[in-house]
């Protein structure tokens, strides 16, 4: 069972169960009672709503993956659709936003725990590393520091939850996306600095002392005494 459908993981009319107790969230209902009004999607749902059953996390809850489907491209998309979410209902009109930007994910691969890519939005860069398990990190509150170990060294990350995707760990690449003409410029700056991190440092070229020449081998060989001892004798 994986999150899956455009709306933080899941088509806006899904009712997804939870995987412990089996609770079902219907979004024609919502959950009156936590203050989600009848007709908010499950990506809808504020940071502090809890399964009804249990009290378990937004990330317990899944939907049958469609045959075939892909897990990474399900995360992706799932974490595009919460960004685009939160442009559309928080972010819209903010200062720090550049109008010429738009919520886009792009160069996801596996590595470790999970997938690893860059996530461009109109208020930050960041690379982002989605784990496979939503609850690999649960213990982890967000702006928690996180060590992980890429191609190119050990980098401190920072914690994020998303919703139904569980806790992410992020590197911001650029704190002020006004420095961007447009999304092509911001594209850039992502792969350049995606390629950076997932690089494998190479070792530097051996290279052998040029041979000796003959006058060179007539020379006496430096010793200890003759480099410290100023040639006194």
């Amino acid at each position: 069972m994986t999150a899956a459908g455009p709306e933080a993981g899941f088509a806006a009319d899904a009712r997804p169960a939870c995987g412990s107790c089996g609770t079902v969230y219907d979004p024609a209902a919502g959950d009156p009672g936590r203050e989600v009004p009848p007709g908010t999607p499950f990506g809808g749902l504020p940071d502090y709503w809890r399964c009804p059953g249990c009290g378990g996390p937004q990330h317990g809850f899944t939907v049958a993956t469609p045959p075939g489907a892909d897990p990474m491209n399900l995360r992706v998309a799932a974490l595009t659709a919460s960004y685009r979410l939160i442009a559309e209902r928080d972010m819209a009109g903010v200062p720090i936003c550049n109008a010429a930007l738009s919520v886009e994910a792009l160069g996801f691969r596996p590595h470790g725990p999970g997938w690893i890519g860059c996530v461009i939005a109109p208020w930050f860069l960041n690379a982002v590393l989605i784990p496979r398990d939503p609850a690999l990190w649960e213990d982890r509150r967000d702006g928690d520091k996180l060590e992980v170990g890429l191609p190119s060294g050990a980098y401190r990350f920072t914690a994020a939850r998303v919703g139904v995707l569980g806790t992410l760990a992020v590197i911001p690449l650029a704190s002020a996306m006004n420095v961007f003409a447009d999304q092509q410029d911001a594209r850039g700056a992502a792969v350049l600095a995606l390629d950076h991190l997932m690089r494998t440092p190479q070792p530097a070229p051996r290279t052998e002392p040029p041979p000796a020449s003959d006058a060179d081998a007539a020379k006496p060989a430096l010793s200890r005494r003759s480099l410290f001892g100023g040639g006194r004798r």
